[in-house]
């Protein structure tokens, strides 16, 4: 294999989580007699973890920012009663992972999804085996900071040119390059912004392609 280590972006990459994130924002809004965005709306918001997806929720809504605080409860609330709710495996995400564990690559997951949803959600779709699992919770700090990937490449006993990081934002770019550590975008996922053509190591149609050149 080309790679010790294989660490993976969540939303957007593995799961399509986008339809019961917008479900939270949903219960969210009513609590908070906010307008209701829609899901297109709520799937650009996703990738900087749920306090920032809050903030542009109420940004949208033209809502007070001091609403802030007890908005990221209700939706903290909301998401954790069914964190797997309206949420399904993307394509290949199975066949990807579990032909790299057969293959003896070590997989570690980095997401700024909050710790507990992300465990719930690994255990009910049955994804992994993940060694090593970083939320946006779990450290003080969050992607696009370096520190969450290089604690999971490091939990791996990886180097960092020998751990690949799958994602699909714009975030998730700048994370990888911040931490000097390999990158695979797969298109089609949660972008939110730019992606330097020349910028990631790979880019992926399907999760797949990994198994097929790696």
């Amino acid at each position: 294999m080309r790679w010790d280590a294989y660490i993976f972006d969540l939303d957007g990459t593995l799961i399509d989580s986008a339809p019961g994130i917008h479900a939270a924002v949903a219960t969210m809004c009513d609590a908070e007699a906010l307008p209701v965005p829609d899901l297109a709306t709520v799937k650009g918001f996703i990738g900087n973890g749920v306090p920032r997806l809050v903030e542009r929720v109420l940004d949208w809504a033209g809502a007070d920012p001091s609403r802030q605080p007890s908005a990221l409860a209700a939706m903290n609330a909301a998401y954790a009663a069914d964190p797997t709710g309206g949420t399904t495996v993307l394509p290949g995400a199975r066949e990807l992972l579990s032909g790299l564990a057969a293959r003896g690559a070590r997989l570690g997951l980095c997401t700024n999804k909050p710790e507990g949803p992300t465990r719930a959600i690994l255990d009910a779709l049955e994804l992994g085996p993940f060694e090593a699992v970083v939320g946006g919770d779990t450290l003080d700090r969050r992607k696009p900071d370096p520190a969450p990937l290089r604690h999971v490449a490091e939990a791996l006993g990886a180097a960092s040119g020998r751990a690949l990081y799958v994602g699909d934002s714009e975030v998730d770019w700048q994370t990888a390059a911040a931490a000097a550590i390999p990158y695979a975008h797969l298109r089609g996922g949660y972008q939110n912004g730019p992606i330097p053509a020349d910028g990631p190591t790979r880019w992926l149609a399907d999760l797949r392609e990994l198994l097929e050149t790696d």
